[in-house]
């Protein structure tokens, strides 16, 4: 979702909230340069109506919006405190930075060693962010807590919405996160800043699972979950034994510890005293469904179904498509992950019939990269047979569509494409060879 999309969708809900209240809107509206300003944090503390309307927008609360915020020394781990006005609305809050650092919040920001190249090749983000999280040697990075998480937030928006090359300050954020860490907070501070550092490692893990490096996704997701022990948060450690399930996926022939790393952490999460809470409740689901297709990808049929069974119920509690923990966890996305395990247990047939039921639509505007995913699961179904390679070139080029820049960097959608030259019809694929062009993929 681009700022312009973000602003008008925030405008949209402010719209139909002043006319169910019947009242007349008291400003002229978002805009693209305020929702830039917002991510910047050149502006932390926008009014009641703009803050409901982007809560609202990006499925989120004020907590994770990451604005403005005090937290009182005496704050337990887990309270939030109520948000209090700054002097300023433009004020800025953290300690100053050992030297300048470079811009981490816009795309157009230059090139810096620390940063991954936006129009590189899926190796060279491969190696790019294996130098940031085993290195770490291009010098420390300081960067105020407050807007260390802001910028997390932005990634993770970006990551969603599949919009890749916003995440090539990564580097940067790894950098500040150790940093600040190493700078040894305040006891009260710390579970704050070992959460932020727990963050930019699982955004880190899903990249490296994204780009198909199944080793740097699980150094990562356990880095993550040590730092989610440290603040002592189980809900964050439970979505960092998500992201090492994913990992294990990643590696040939490690499906079945995949669900089993699932399966132990939706336990764990299931005898919590939070965990009817949505939180909770979005891990536990979360992890259930990863467990399904792990499951499916070892042809434990009964399992793979099982896990959705209860995945399913979860949502139903759940009662909404949301997006707690970035897990973006509801009715609708069970649905995708049903489709999903029906072709990894090539069940094809099945897969398609459950495509026809299901409506992409319902998801957060902010989950482009979850809206494709059901096009790139249906182009692996139809790519089981000669006769239906047109189908999945079709549901590629949808794919492309929704995410570009997915096409390049996603390493299931490249060896599909791989798959299909290597059987090519031009006749029958015309566009396919441009489409490989496109994704980076070399002639099989």
């Amino acid at each position: 979702m681009s700022r312009q999309e973000l602003a008008d969708a925030c405008n949209a809900e402010l719209a139909s909230m002043y006319g169910r209240q019947g009242r007349r809107p008291r400003w002229a509206g978002l805009t693209e340069k305020a929702i830039g300003a917002l991510e910047r944090g050149e502006i932390r503390w926008p009014n009641e109506d703009y803050r409901w309307a982007l809560c609202t927008v990006l499925q989120t609360d004020k907590r994770s919006l990451g604005l403005y915020i005090d937290r009182p020394d005496n704050a337990k781990n887990d309270e939030l405190p109520e948000p209090t006005e700054p002097h300023s609305r433009h004020q800025h809050k953290g300690m100053a930075l050992a030297h300048p650092r470079p811009e981490i919040y816009e795309p157009e920001s230059p090139q810096t060693s620390q940063s991954l190249d936006a129009s590189g090749s899926p190796n060279q983000w491969r190696a790019g962010l294996r130098r940031a999280v085993l290195a770490r040697d291009n010098g420390q990075v300081l960067l105020p807590l407050r807007e260390l998480e802001a910028a997390l937030q932005v990634g993770n928006l970006a990551y969603q919405g599949a919009q890749y090359s916003k995440l090539r300050q990564l580097p940067i954020l790894i950098n500040g996160a150790e940093s600040l860490f190493a700078e040894q907070p305040k006891a009260v501070e710390m579970p704050r800043v070992a959460r932020a550092a727990s963050g930019v490692y699982l955004l880190a893990s899903k990249l490296a699972a994204k780009l198909g490096d199944g080793k740097l996704a699980w150094t990562t997701a356990d880095r993550a979950r040590c730092f989610g022990l440290i603040a002592a948060d189980p809900a964050r450690t439970a979505i960092a034994a998500y992201q090492t399930a994913c990992a294990l996926a990643k590696q040939p022939g490690r499906a079945a510890e995949a669900e089993e790393v699932a399966v132990t952490a939706a336990e764990a999460i299931a005898g919590h005293q939070l965990y009817r809470t949505p939180a909770y409740l979005s891990a536990y689901g979360a992890l259930l469904l990863h467990a399904a297709v792990a499951a499916a990808r070892h042809a434990d049929t009964r399992s793979a179904w099982r896990h959705l069974r209860a995945a399913e119920s979860a949502a139903d509690e759940l009662g909404r498509n949301g997006n707690e923990l970035w897990t973006a966890f509801g009715p609708t996305n069970v649905r995708l992950h049903h489709i999903s395990v029906a072709v990894a247990l090539h069940d094809n047939k099945q897969a398609l019939r459950l495509a026809d039921q299901l409506d992409t639509a319902q998801l957060p505007l902010t989950l482009a990269s979850r809206r494709a995913q059901a096009h790139l699961d249906l182009a692996v179904a139809h790519s089981a047979t000669d006769s239906s390679a047109p189908q999945a070139m079709l549901h590629l080029l949808e794919y492309e569509r929704l995410v570009p820049e997915a096409i390049k960097l996603n390493a299931t959608a490249a060896g599909l494409i791989t798959k299909l030259l290597r059987r090519e019809h031009p006749s029958r694929t015309p566009g396919l060879r441009a489409l490989a062009d496109r994704a980076g993929v070399q002639d099989a």
